[in-house]
């Protein structure tokens, strides 16, 4: 199976694929890059728990519990 991307430029050109690909009965699953905004605030949370981490304040889990959690 192959995995195709479509990059619209806008939404009626999404709609318009996603219409096609019901018509035809493809399965299609929307992925929705994440903003700016989005980025920046998880790389700040990211960087508030190192700082904590290496404050003392903060335990980590490793690498065999966050694997044991999946």
């Amino acid at each position: 199976m192959e995995t195709i991307i479509a990059k619209p430029r806008s939404k009626s050109e999404s709609k318009a694929i996603l219409d096609f690909l019901k018509r035809i009965k493809v399965k299609a699953d929307i992925y929705k890059e994440p903003s700016k905004k989005e980025i920046l605030k998880s790389i700040e949370q990211g960087a508030k728990e190192a700082s904590l981490y290496l404050k003392g304040e903060l335990r980590l889990n490793d690498a065999k519990k966050l694997l044991n959690e999946l």
